[in-house]
């Protein structure tokens, strides 16, 4: 079995939005530290937001990738 290469279009490293780390998995944007660190934050603005947004984004087809 081979690994995956950096040429592998089903394990490309996509940087976060939020902080730029590569990663293989990302959820409409960002990183999964990114998600915990905003989910766990004491202010939950951050995360309300970007939970709005992905919710406006699913509706209009662009996070499915509809449009």
């Amino acid at each position: 079995m081979s690994g995956a290469t950096v040429n592998d279009p089903i394990a490309e490293l996509i940087a976060c939005r939020d902080c730029g780390q590569d990663c293989l998995l990302q959820v409409a944007d960002l990183c999964a530290d990114c998600i915990a660190r905003i989910g766990t934050a004491a202010d939950d603005a951050d995360y309300r937001a970007w939970r709005t947004e992905n919710e406006r984004r699913v509706v209009t087809g662009e996070l499915t990738g509809a449009i």
